[in-house]
């Protein structure tokens, strides 16, 4: 799995909530026309803080890749890049449809037992620091413009 750091941090915008505790909306844009992406590659967006809570995920697909693209968006670890849960927030992604997607949409599928997607849909909380948050490139992508929202709370 290659992994690249092109937006890793300070890239995003951060709108701190200021009267209702330490909340904060992140945005990433992942400009594909700008870095091609390859398929398989996993975008690292931001290293996680210890006591963070990821209360949702937004993908805002701006401009669409005009070929077959998909993205995930999950939770990596720092030290490894190993997968935690590669779809955790957002799974199968339209990355050739402008449109947004949210994780806190939710897909119960009935069996035995039941599931429901994706598996961080009511949030994730991360008690200590390492891991990330990452974009699954499911296709290779070289037009694509997709916005990352992510709403994050300071649990100290």
């Amino acid at each position: 799995m290659a992994v690249t750091t092109t937006y890793l941090e300070g890239t995003g915008d951060a709108v701190p909530a200021t009267a209702f505790g330490k909340t904060a909306v992140k945005k990433f844009t992942i400009d594909t026309a700008t870095t091609n992406v390859a398929s398989g590659e996993v975008v690292k967006l931001m290293t996680i803080p210890s006591e963070t809570a990821i209360l949702a995920v937004w993908a805002n697909v701006t401009t669409a890749e005009g070929g077959t693209l998909t993205i995930d968006v999950g939770d990596y670890t720092t030290s490894t890049d190993a997968v935690i849960d590669a779809d955790g927030f957002l799974d199968g992604v339209n990355g050739n449809s402008v449109a947004i997607s949210q994780s806190r949409t939710i897909t119960l599928t009935e069996g035995t037992p039941n599931t429901i997607a994706p598996a961080y849909y009511a949030g994730k909380g991360y008690t200590a620091a390492g891991a990330y948050l990452g974009v699954l490139f499911n296709n290779a992508a070289d037009a694509a413009v997709i916005d990352i929202l992510v709403e994050m709370a300071d649990l100290r």
